[in-house]
């Protein structure tokens, strides 16, 4: 199995290296935001703690598969309890329990703590023992937005692998290599994410409302382009019904005015606001019965005329 995660190229050297020379630490703190990969990062590292191949994870013996499954015998996770914020102290003494155990088919038994910046300060006291004296063949995965909300004592015994958002380029190339969605959707989605390729995903496969703002993204990009066909496909989605017609129009108004707000002055900013102006003016025609293919087609020719 190849490295999960696009960008992040000083973790996929330290982890790759760290697994071909058998050598993972006994504990990991994987901290970053939501979208990142933490999970993911988290995924491959048990997988290949476990794995009875020669090139681990190697993706395809019984304990990978069982990783992948989710139901690997070695490989606990924890985590808040349902309808609860925080792990409690008892969770974390019945993990020090089940350290002591050994292994059922794998050479080690990984422990993946989720929420890990949910503990406070006497769960994390309880799992310091655990951290500096494990009692048999034992690594600790710790998932976490962010190591601050930890101990310095846990920090300090654990190696931390920061997460941070690709490159644009990177990102896009693994959206697109791994997911159908449009060229135009997933910048789009880039974008508004910052490049965060879980938040990306979120926005790309997520409601008609996010995919309406996607659309709306998509239109004034390929507005400041001058290309006809991408405003044209843009509006593509608001032409269901005259209520996807009016939230597009809606996310289109807010869309120019982040613009704007970011760069206020200069042509193109005078060209939105001359947009701006002309699209209030098309939005009222939707209280007629007017065709809707025929109105984002006057959309798209005032969008062109602007940009001149």
């Amino acid at each position: 199995m190849s490295f999960p995660l696009a960008g992040n190229k000083n973790i996929q050297q330290s982890v790759t290296n760290s697994i071909k020379e058998n050598r993972l630490p006994h504990a990991i703190i994987i901290e970053g935001d939501l979208g990142t990969g933490r999970h993911t990062l988290a995924g491959f590292i048990a997988a290949a703690a476990v794995c009875g191949g020669a090139n681990p994870p190697c993706g395809i013996c019984k304990d990978c598969r069982m990783a992948s499954g989710g139901n690997h015998p070695d490989i606990t996770v924890t985590a808040p309890d349902e309808g609860k914020k925080n792990i409690a102290v008892a969770q974390i003494r019945q993990l020090k329990g089940e350290t002591a155990i050994k292994p059922h088919q794998a050479e080690r038994r990984v422990f993946i703590i989720d929420f890990a910046d949910t503990m406070n300060v006497q769960s994390q006291n309880a799992l310091l023992k655990v951290l500096e004296e494990p009692p048999g063949p034992v690594m600790f995965i710790l998932i976490a937005e962010t190591k601050a909300a930890l101990l310095e004592t846990v920090i300090s015994r654990c190696v931390v692998l920061t997460l941070n958002p690709p490159e644009t380029d990177e990102a896009f190339n693994y959206i697109s290599q791994n997911h159908s969605f449009p060229t135009e959707d997933i910048k789009a989605a880039l974008e508004s994410s910052q490049n965060n390729i879980g938040k990306a995903l979120l926005l790309l496969a997520g409601s008609e409302d996010d995919k309406i703002s996607l659309a709306a993204k998509s239109f004034v990009s390929e507005m400041q382009k001058r290309n006809l066909w991408g405003m044209l496909s843009a509006t593509a989605t608001a032409e269901k019904s005259r209520l996807e017609a009016d939230r597009f129009f809606k996310a289109l108004k807010l869309e120019i005015s982040e613009n704007l707000r970011k760069k206020p002055h200069g042509h193109s900013a005078q060209a939105l606001s001359k947009f701006y102006t002309e699209l209030c003016g098309l939005e009222k025609s939707l209280a007629l019965n007017i065709n809707l293919s025929l109105l984002f087609c006057t959309l798209v020719s005032k969008a062109a005329e602007t940009v001149k």
